[in-house]
């Protein structure tokens, strides 16, 4: 029979591993990291669209205070069997000291995240309950966090493309257009390389956002324009192409590609819509250009074919969960694929998404309790010792990210 700790001990070495937060969208200009009212929290996006399904007001913030919490606690209390709702709940104890459970607590939960936001120890303080060591933008100048200094880091997304879709889009001569921005994307790149970083966030969506066969024309003949007229979907697998082709100059560098969330025709949101060739569908360019790859899937159904991309080609890894892919169900099932099949040292685990250092915690709270769960059950089943199962965690909460970003 295997060693087996006891759970307690094992999930507590769990809590203590380092980690590197893979994407966040905090340390934003006029922003600061820390929630500055209770709102900052519980309107967070994803909690928020769950109390929107239950008839949370879209305009909550033109609500008197008064009626706000009301109709916010008449939401809570619907949503209380989900995954957010027991971690906003679990996030406010653990860092307050407060049960959310009634207009009161919710009066005096804000008047604590208020007097907590405005302290330069505060974030410090929140992240160092879960060794949380470094915390990722895709913004260069956003990356120097001023109360957590060393621990802000950057895989910042190229500046020019807009500027660049409107010039080859209007070009007499695109592929004129085109040789001025492959010298722009190549100095760009060698000047990000330069000042540390050691890769840049890709937009892809020309490479699965249309028909099968436009998403497939745009990975194999993508790098080249035609003479004339050319369209937005073609500017951007263009600048795709030349990004790709200059970090495959530097040694080291990598391309953070975030799949399978698209736009809703007609409607402006968002959702997870990966398919089955969403995936498979990029393998020319993992072929093509010797720059590694980390892919950061949103959508649940892209997990396992992101699992066994990783395990064939030596410059693809796995990344984080991201949008609606951030579920205790879709972690267990990615991770125990990785367990499975792909080395440790390849996958990173956590993309918070994190808008205040509040949220990070609390992502960083589920991912480590899911993985914890996981582990311990390997364990239990002897497929895994005791000391594989911490060094695995080692490895997709910091090791893999850490040796990658920085």
């Amino acid at each position: 029979m295997p060693d087996i700790p006891p759970y307690d001990s094992f999930n507590d070495q769990i809590m203590a591993t380092p980690v590197f937060d893979s994407h966040t969208h905090m340390n934003r200009p006029g922003v600061p990291i820390a929630a500055q009212s209770v709102w900052d929290i519980v309107e967070y996006f994803w909690f928020q669209q769950e109390l929107m399904s239950v008839g949370y007001p879209k305009n909550a913030t033109e609500l008197n205070d008064s009626e706000r919490i009301d109709r916010f606690i008449d939401a809570f209390a619907l949503v209380r069997n989900t995954t957010w709702a027991r971690i906003v709940r679990e996030t406010f104890r653990n860092l307050w000291g407060i049960e959310l459970s009634d207009a009161d607590s919710v009066r005096r939960t804000d008047e604590a995240v208020r007097s907590t936001g405005g302290d330069p120890a505060w974030p410090r303080t929140v992240i160092d309950k879960l060794n949380i060591q470094r915390i990722v933008t895709n913004i260069e100048g956003e990356a120097d966090y001023p109360d957590l200094p060393g621990v802000g880091s950057a895989v910042p997304i190229w500046g020019g493309y807009e500027t660049w879709v409107e010039r080859l889009t209007q070009a007499r001569d695109p592929r004129a257009a085109g040789q001025e921005a492959m010298e722009a994307i190549e100095r760009d790149v060698a000047g990000i390389a330069a000042r540390g970083y050691r890769g840049m966030r890709v937009h892809v969506d020309a490479f699965e956002g249309g028909t099968q066969a436009q998403n497939m024309a745009a990975v194999l003949h993508g790098d080249r324009l035609p003479p004339h007229g050319v369209g937005e979907a073609e500017a951007h697998a263009f600048l795709a192409h030349a990004i790709l082709r200059a970090l495959s100059n530097h040694e080291g560098m990598f391309a953070q590609l975030f799949l399978g969330i698209h736009p809703v025709p007609g409607h402006g949101e968002r959702m997870g819509v990966g398919t089955p060739y969403s995936v498979p569908g990029l393998y020319p360019l993992f072929r093509e250009y010797s720059c590694d790859f980390e892919l950061v899937a949103g959508a649940p159904r892209l997990n396992m074919d992101v699992a066994q991309v990783a395990r064939i080609y030596p410059n693809v890894h796995a990344g984080g969960l991201w949008w609606y892919n951030f579920r205790v169900s879709t972690y267990k099932e990615a991770l125990e694929a990785r367990l499975e099949a792909v080395p440790a040292s390849k996958s990173v685990i956590l993309a918070s998404d994190g808008r205040c250092i509040e949220w990070c915690y609390a992502k960083t709270l589920l991912v480590k309790q899911v993985l914890a769960g996981i582990l311990y059950e390997q364990i239990k089943r002897g497929a895994i010792d005791t000391s594989d199962a911490l060094w695995v965690a080692q490895e997709w909460l910091h090791d893999a990210a850490a040796r990658r970003y920085v």
